[in-house]
Protein backbone atom coordinates (compact mmCIF):
# COMPACT_ATOMS: atom_id res chain seq x y z
CA UNK A 1 0.00 0.00 0.00
CA UNK A 2 3.14 2.42 -0.71
CA UNK A 3 2.76 5.41 -3.37
CA UNK A 4 4.53 3.03 -5.85
CA UNK A 5 5.16 0.76 -6.96
CA UNK A 6 1.77 -0.91 -6.59
CA UNK A 7 0.60 -4.30 -7.11
CA UNK A 8 0.82 -5.83 -10.26
CA UNK A 9 -2.62 -7.46 -12.16
CA UNK A 10 -1.48 -11.30 -12.47
CA UNK A 11 -2.49 -10.94 -16.61
CA UNK A 12 0.20 -8.26 -16.70
CA UNK A 13 2.95 -10.71 -15.10
CA UNK A 14 2.43 -13.12 -17.16
CA UNK A 15 3.08 -11.59 -19.99
CA UNK A 16 6.79 -11.07 -18.91
CA UNK A 17 6.83 -14.67 -19.04
CA UNK A 18 6.80 -14.78 -22.45
CA UNK A 19 10.09 -15.13 -24.62
CA UNK A 20 12.13 -12.22 -24.92
CA UNK A 21 11.45 -10.26 -28.35
CA UNK A 22 14.47 -8.74 -29.73
CA UNK A 23 13.49 -4.56 -29.92
CA UNK A 24 13.24 -3.33 -33.56
CA UNK A 25 11.85 -5.07 -36.84
CA UNK A 26 8.64 -5.42 -38.28
CA UNK A 27 6.64 -7.20 -35.18
CA UNK A 28 8.33 -4.81 -32.35
CA UNK A 29 7.43 -2.05 -34.77
CA UNK A 30 3.98 -2.49 -34.59
CA UNK A 31 3.97 -3.20 -31.17
CA UNK A 32 5.57 -0.31 -30.32
CA UNK A 33 3.35 1.67 -32.17
CA UNK A 34 0.18 0.54 -30.89
CA UNK A 35 1.42 0.77 -27.26
CA UNK A 36 2.22 4.19 -27.91
CA UNK A 37 -1.67 4.74 -29.36
CA UNK A 38 -3.15 3.02 -26.60
CA UNK A 39 -1.47 5.55 -23.96
CA UNK A 40 -2.47 8.75 -26.47
CA UNK A 41 -6.58 7.81 -24.89
CA UNK A 42 -5.07 7.59 -21.15
CA UNK A 43 -2.97 11.07 -21.81
CA UNK A 44 -6.18 12.46 -23.56
CA UNK A 45 -3.90 13.38 -26.69
CA UNK A 46 -3.30 13.68 -30.22
CA UNK A 47 0.27 14.22 -29.96
CA UNK A 48 3.46 12.08 -30.37
CA UNK A 49 4.25 9.50 -27.12
CA UNK A 50 7.46 8.48 -26.34
CA UNK A 51 8.55 5.42 -24.58
CA UNK A 52 11.50 6.37 -22.10
CA UNK A 53 13.29 3.09 -20.65
CA UNK A 54 14.41 3.90 -16.97
CA UNK A 55 12.80 5.59 -14.03
CA UNK A 56 10.66 9.02 -13.68
CA UNK A 57 13.82 11.19 -12.91
CA UNK A 58 14.84 10.24 -16.49
CA UNK A 59 11.26 12.00 -17.94
CA UNK A 60 12.13 14.74 -15.10
CA UNK A 61 15.62 15.57 -16.92
CA UNK A 62 14.42 14.87 -20.50
CA UNK A 63 11.74 17.56 -19.98
CA UNK A 64 13.74 20.33 -18.26
CA UNK A 65 16.85 19.65 -20.36
CA UNK A 66 15.32 19.98 -24.00
CA UNK A 67 13.39 23.08 -23.25
CA UNK A 68 15.48 24.79 -20.54
CA UNK A 69 18.82 25.86 -22.58
CA UNK A 70 21.29 28.21 -19.85
CA UNK A 71 20.01 31.06 -18.14
CA UNK A 72 16.47 30.89 -19.44
CA UNK A 73 13.71 31.39 -16.23
CA UNK A 74 11.01 28.53 -15.34
CA UNK A 75 8.46 29.40 -13.00
CA UNK A 76 8.03 26.15 -11.15
CA UNK A 77 5.21 24.64 -8.70
CA UNK A 78 7.05 23.91 -5.20
CA UNK A 79 4.81 22.08 -2.90
CA UNK A 80 6.27 19.38 -1.78
CA UNK A 81 9.72 16.71 -2.76
CA UNK A 82 8.55 16.33 -6.38
CA UNK A 83 8.24 20.01 -7.55
CA UNK A 84 11.84 20.08 -5.90
CA UNK A 85 13.16 17.60 -8.04
CA UNK A 86 11.89 19.93 -11.20
CA UNK A 87 13.89 22.61 -9.14
CA UNK A 88 16.92 21.14 -8.87
CA UNK A 89 17.01 20.17 -13.15
CA UNK A 90 16.28 23.24 -13.87
CA UNK A 91 19.17 24.77 -11.76
CA UNK A 92 21.63 21.69 -13.36
CA UNK A 93 20.83 22.57 -16.67
CA UNK A 94 21.59 26.40 -16.26
CA UNK A 95 17.91 27.59 -15.71
CA UNK A 96 16.56 29.83 -13.41
CA UNK A 97 14.34 28.18 -11.41
CA UNK A 98 11.56 30.99 -9.96
CA UNK A 99 9.14 28.92 -7.36
CA UNK A 100 5.57 29.41 -6.60
CA UNK A 101 5.16 27.81 -3.17
CA UNK A 102 2.78 26.40 -1.04
CA UNK A 103 2.59 25.41 2.62
CA UNK A 104 3.26 21.62 3.04
CA UNK A 105 -0.73 20.26 1.85
CA UNK A 106 -1.78 22.90 0.12
CA UNK A 107 -1.88 23.59 -3.62
CA UNK A 108 -0.74 26.74 -5.32
CA UNK A 109 -3.15 29.51 -5.93
CA UNK A 110 -3.23 29.99 -9.94
CA UNK A 111 -3.90 33.15 -8.98
CA UNK A 112 -0.34 33.90 -7.96
CA UNK A 113 0.92 31.80 -11.43
CA UNK A 114 -0.72 34.64 -13.30
CA UNK A 115 0.49 37.20 -11.48
CA UNK A 116 4.07 36.12 -11.39
CA UNK A 117 3.65 35.48 -15.67
CA UNK A 118 2.49 38.99 -15.55
CA UNK A 119 5.31 40.34 -13.51
CA UNK A 120 8.56 38.53 -15.06
CA UNK A 121 7.72 38.37 -19.15
CA UNK A 122 10.88 36.10 -20.04
CA UNK A 123 9.51 32.72 -18.72
CA UNK A 124 10.45 30.29 -20.81
CA UNK A 125 8.20 27.57 -19.30
CA UNK A 126 6.01 26.64 -16.40
CA UNK A 127 6.40 23.24 -14.61
CA UNK A 128 3.86 21.73 -12.22
CA UNK A 129 3.57 18.04 -10.28
CA UNK A 130 -0.50 17.18 -10.98
CA UNK A 131 -0.39 14.91 -8.04
CA UNK A 132 2.49 16.02 -5.11
CA UNK A 133 3.41 12.01 -4.42
CA UNK A 134 5.11 13.73 -0.86
CA UNK A 135 2.05 15.66 0.40
CA UNK A 136 -1.32 13.66 -1.64
CA UNK A 137 -1.74 17.02 -2.82
CA UNK A 138 -3.48 17.42 -6.21
CA UNK A 139 -2.55 20.84 -8.11
CA UNK A 140 -4.77 22.82 -10.06
CA UNK A 141 -3.08 21.73 -13.69
CA UNK A 142 -6.14 22.68 -15.41
CA UNK A 143 -6.55 25.91 -14.35
CA UNK A 144 -2.45 26.25 -14.47
CA UNK A 145 -2.57 25.50 -18.20
CA UNK A 146 -5.39 27.72 -18.85
CA UNK A 147 -2.84 30.89 -17.65
CA UNK A 148 0.17 29.08 -19.69
CA UNK A 149 -2.24 29.66 -22.73
CA UNK A 150 -2.87 32.95 -22.09
CA UNK A 151 0.59 34.22 -22.04
CA UNK A 152 1.81 31.88 -24.43
CA UNK A 153 4.52 29.41 -22.30
CA UNK A 154 5.62 26.15 -22.40
CA UNK A 155 3.85 23.96 -19.70
CA UNK A 156 4.94 20.77 -18.27
CA UNK A 157 3.55 18.32 -16.06
CA UNK A 158 4.72 15.49 -14.54
CA UNK A 159 1.56 12.83 -13.38
CA UNK A 160 3.64 10.14 -12.26
CA UNK A 161 1.41 9.60 -9.33
CA UNK A 162 -2.02 10.22 -10.69
CA UNK A 163 -1.72 8.76 -14.47
CA UNK A 164 -4.30 6.56 -15.76
CA UNK A 165 -6.22 7.27 -11.87
CA UNK A 166 -7.23 10.90 -11.77
CA UNK A 167 -8.08 12.27 -15.36
CA UNK A 168 -5.68 14.55 -17.40
CA UNK A 169 -6.32 15.85 -20.75
CA UNK A 170 -2.67 16.87 -22.42
CA UNK A 171 -4.53 19.14 -25.33
CA UNK A 172 -7.47 20.79 -23.74
CA UNK A 173 -5.31 21.77 -20.80
CA UNK A 174 -2.38 22.80 -23.18
CA UNK A 175 0.17 20.85 -22.03
CA UNK A 176 3.72 20.49 -23.90
CA UNK A 177 5.20 17.68 -22.24
CA UNK A 178 3.10 15.19 -19.98
CA UNK A 179 4.92 12.70 -17.82
CA UNK A 180 2.89 9.55 -17.42
CA UNK A 181 4.25 6.15 -15.28
CA UNK A 182 3.86 2.76 -15.41
CA UNK A 183 4.43 1.14 -11.91
CA UNK A 184 1.88 3.20 -9.84
CA UNK A 185 -2.02 3.92 -10.68
CA UNK A 186 -1.56 2.26 -14.22
CA UNK A 187 -0.69 -0.86 -11.90
CA UNK A 188 2.34 -1.89 -14.19
CA UNK A 189 6.22 -2.74 -13.78
CA UNK A 190 9.29 0.13 -13.36
CA UNK A 191 11.56 0.46 -16.28
CA UNK A 192 10.20 2.41 -18.84
CA UNK A 193 7.93 5.72 -18.83
CA UNK A 194 5.38 7.11 -21.06
CA UNK A 195 6.14 11.03 -22.17
CA UNK A 196 3.54 12.59 -24.06
CA UNK A 197 5.17 15.36 -25.96
CA UNK A 198 3.78 18.66 -28.36
CA UNK A 199 4.80 19.53 -31.26
CA UNK A 200 5.15 22.83 -30.09
CA UNK A 201 8.01 21.20 -27.92
CA UNK A 202 9.39 19.28 -30.12
CA UNK A 203 9.79 22.82 -32.26
CA UNK A 204 11.81 24.13 -29.24
CA UNK A 205 13.70 21.29 -28.59
CA UNK A 206 15.06 20.67 -32.29
CA UNK A 207 16.02 24.34 -32.63
CA UNK A 208 17.77 25.17 -29.38
CA UNK A 209 20.14 28.11 -29.53
CA UNK A 210 22.67 26.01 -28.10
CA UNK A 211 23.40 22.39 -27.80
CA UNK A 212 21.96 19.64 -25.10
CA UNK A 213 24.97 18.17 -23.08
CA UNK A 214 23.52 14.75 -23.30
CA UNK A 215 22.81 12.30 -25.97
CA UNK A 216 20.15 9.67 -24.76
CA UNK A 217 17.83 12.34 -22.73
CA UNK A 218 18.13 14.48 -26.28
CA UNK A 219 15.29 14.94 -28.33
CA UNK A 220 17.04 15.82 -31.09
CA UNK A 221 18.57 12.26 -31.04
CA UNK A 222 15.30 10.85 -30.68
CA UNK A 223 14.01 12.72 -33.87
CA UNK A 224 17.12 11.76 -36.00
CA UNK A 225 16.18 7.52 -34.99
CA UNK A 226 12.67 7.85 -35.29
CA UNK A 227 13.22 9.64 -39.15
CA UNK A 228 15.67 7.27 -40.28
CA UNK A 229 15.19 3.93 -38.15
CA UNK A 230 11.71 4.64 -37.39
CA UNK A 231 10.53 2.10 -40.84
CA UNK A 232 12.11 -0.79 -39.69
CA UNK A 233 10.94 -0.53 -35.40
CA UNK A 234 13.50 1.09 -34.53
CA UNK A 235 12.52 5.09 -33.58
CA UNK A 236 14.83 5.08 -30.17
CA UNK A 237 18.56 5.65 -29.48
CA UNK A 238 19.06 2.78 -27.22
CA UNK A 239 18.00 -0.38 -26.59
CA UNK A 240 14.47 -1.26 -25.04
CA UNK A 241 13.03 -2.95 -22.29
CA UNK A 242 11.01 -5.62 -24.56
CA UNK A 243 8.89 -7.10 -22.02
CA UNK A 244 8.64 -4.14 -19.43
CA UNK A 245 7.11 -2.88 -22.37
CA UNK A 246 4.53 -5.49 -23.09
CA UNK A 247 3.56 -5.33 -19.66
CA UNK A 248 2.83 -1.91 -20.19
CA UNK A 249 0.98 -2.61 -23.33
CA UNK A 250 -1.22 -4.94 -21.29
CA UNK A 251 -1.91 -2.84 -18.20
CA UNK A 252 -3.20 0.36 -20.50
CA UNK A 253 -5.67 -2.78 -22.41
CA UNK A 254 -6.37 -3.38 -18.99
CA UNK A 255 -7.10 0.40 -17.85
CA UNK A 256 -8.83 1.17 -21.09
CA UNK A 257 -11.12 -2.21 -21.11
CA UNK A 258 -12.36 -1.00 -17.12
CA UNK A 259 -13.17 2.42 -18.79
CA UNK A 260 -11.42 5.71 -18.02
CA UNK A 261 -14.68 7.50 -16.23
CA UNK A 262 -14.72 4.36 -14.82
CA UNK A 263 -11.21 4.11 -13.33
CA UNK A 264 -11.09 7.60 -12.16
CA UNK A 265 -13.93 7.29 -9.94
CA UNK A 266 -12.71 3.76 -8.56
CA UNK A 267 -9.82 5.45 -7.45
CA UNK A 268 -11.97 8.41 -6.01
CA UNK A 269 -13.78 6.28 -3.92
CA UNK A 270 -10.62 4.50 -2.63
CA UNK A 271 -9.17 7.31 -1.85
CA UNK A 272 -12.23 8.97 0.27
CA UNK A 273 -12.78 5.70 2.09
CA UNK A 274 -9.34 5.77 2.71
CA UNK A 275 -9.38 9.65 4.28
CA UNK A 276 -12.37 9.05 6.10
CA UNK A 277 -11.36 5.47 7.58
CA UNK A 278 -8.04 7.67 8.98
CA UNK A 279 -9.73 10.26 10.04
CA UNK A 280 -11.95 7.88 12.50
CA UNK A 281 -8.94 6.89 13.97
CA UNK A 282 -7.62 10.51 14.78
CA UNK A 283 -4.99 10.81 11.98
CA UNK A 284 -4.79 14.52 10.73
CA UNK A 285 -4.87 14.49 6.63
CA UNK A 286 -2.60 16.73 4.97
CA UNK A 287 -4.40 18.67 2.11
CA UNK A 288 -8.16 19.95 2.28
CA UNK A 289 -10.67 17.33 0.96
CA UNK A 290 -11.08 19.35 -2.05
CA UNK A 291 -7.15 19.40 -2.69
CA UNK A 292 -6.77 16.01 -1.85
CA UNK A 293 -5.44 12.91 -4.63
CA UNK A 294 -7.55 10.30 -5.45
CA UNK A 295 -4.16 7.97 -5.49
CA UNK A 296 -2.37 8.73 -2.42
CA UNK A 297 -3.69 9.77 1.05
CA UNK A 298 -1.26 11.58 3.68
CA UNK A 299 -1.53 11.74 6.82
CA UNK A 300 -0.14 13.11 10.47
CA UNK A 301 -0.13 10.27 12.70
CA UNK A 302 -1.53 10.75 16.44
CA UNK A 303 1.49 12.59 18.35
CA UNK A 304 1.67 9.66 20.60
CA UNK A 305 2.67 7.29 18.06
CA UNK A 306 5.91 6.14 16.68
CA UNK A 307 5.83 5.83 13.30
CA UNK A 308 8.30 2.71 13.05
CA UNK A 309 6.74 0.65 15.69
CA UNK A 310 2.91 1.30 13.85
CA UNK A 311 5.01 -0.12 9.80
CA UNK A 312 6.89 -2.68 11.24
CA UNK A 313 3.16 -4.40 13.07
CA UNK A 314 1.36 -3.49 9.66
CA UNK A 315 4.30 -5.56 8.05
CA UNK A 316 5.30 -7.78 10.11
CA UNK A 317 1.66 -9.06 11.55
CA UNK A 318 -0.18 -8.20 8.32
CA UNK A 319 2.08 -8.14 5.40
CA UNK A 320 1.19 -4.64 4.65
CA UNK A 321 3.81 -2.32 3.61
CA UNK A 322 3.29 2.03 3.73
CA UNK A 323 5.32 4.86 3.54
CA UNK A 324 6.28 7.69 5.98
CA UNK A 325 6.20 11.51 5.00
CA UNK A 326 9.19 12.59 6.97
CA UNK A 327 12.07 12.25 4.68
CA UNK A 328 10.36 13.76 2.44
CA UNK A 329 8.50 16.22 3.89
CA UNK A 330 10.05 16.94 7.58
CA UNK A 331 6.89 15.82 8.43
CA UNK A 332 5.49 13.21 10.35
CA UNK A 333 3.07 11.30 9.07
CA UNK A 334 2.47 8.22 6.96
CA UNK A 335 1.71 7.99 3.19
CA UNK A 336 -1.18 5.51 1.50
CA UNK A 337 -0.99 4.28 -1.84
CA UNK A 338 -4.44 3.53 -3.45
CA UNK A 339 -3.61 3.02 -6.75
CA UNK A 340 -4.35 0.39 -9.85
CA UNK A 341 -4.99 -2.55 -8.15
CA UNK A 342 -4.69 -1.39 -4.95
CA UNK A 343 -7.66 0.87 -5.37
CA UNK A 344 -10.96 -1.38 -4.31
CA UNK A 345 -12.32 -2.78 -1.26
CA UNK A 346 -10.31 -5.30 -1.24
CA UNK A 347 -7.14 -3.62 -0.37
CA UNK A 348 -8.82 -0.43 1.83
CA UNK A 349 -10.69 -2.10 4.24
CA UNK A 350 -7.96 -4.85 5.27
CA UNK A 351 -5.12 -1.67 5.61
CA UNK A 352 -7.72 0.14 7.85
CA UNK A 353 -8.60 -2.90 9.91
CA UNK A 354 -4.59 -3.63 10.14
CA UNK A 355 -3.91 -0.08 11.63
CA UNK A 356 -6.48 0.03 14.19
CA UNK A 357 -5.43 -3.37 15.73
CA UNK A 358 -1.74 -1.72 15.59
CA UNK A 359 -2.66 1.32 17.12
CA UNK A 360 -4.62 -0.79 19.92
CA UNK A 361 -1.21 -2.65 19.92
CA UNK A 362 0.47 0.49 20.64
CA UNK A 363 -1.55 1.79 23.65
CA UNK A 364 -3.85 4.12 21.42
CA UNK A 365 -7.33 4.32 22.53
CA UNK A 366 -9.48 3.46 19.52
CA UNK A 367 -12.77 2.22 18.92
CA UNK A 368 -12.56 -1.25 17.41
CA UNK A 369 -13.87 -1.36 13.95
CA UNK A 370 -14.48 2.50 13.68
CA UNK A 371 -12.44 3.18 10.88
CA UNK A 372 -13.35 -0.36 9.05
CA UNK A 373 -16.81 1.31 9.72
CA UNK A 374 -16.01 4.90 8.16
CA UNK A 375 -14.71 3.67 5.31
CA UNK A 376 -16.91 0.84 4.08
CA UNK A 377 -19.12 3.62 4.50
CA UNK A 378 -17.72 5.36 1.39
CA UNK A 379 -17.76 2.32 -0.13
CA UNK A 380 -21.50 1.35 0.35
CA UNK A 381 -22.86 5.12 -0.49
CA UNK A 382 -20.67 5.55 -3.51
CA UNK A 383 -21.60 1.74 -5.13
CA UNK A 384 -25.05 1.39 -4.24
Amino acid sequence: MIPGPSEVDPEVLSVMARPVLPHYGSEWGQIHVETCNKLKRIFNTNQSVLLLPGPGNAAIDLAVGNLVEPGNKALNVLNGFFGGVFRNSIEMHGGKSIDIKADIGKAVSPDEIRHKLSEERDIKAVFAVHSETSTGVLNPVKEIGEICREFDVLYVVDTISSFSGIEVRMDDWNIDICIGYASKALGSVNGVVPVAISDRAWKVALHRRTPMRARFLNLQVWKKFIDEWGSWGHPFPSSMPCSVILALKRATELALEEGLENRYRRHYIAGKATRDGLRNLGFQIVPKEEEASSTITAARVPSDVDIGKLKGILNERFDILIAEMGALTGVKGIRIGHMGVTASVMYVIPTIAAIEVALAELGVDVKPGSGVAAAMDVFEKQYR
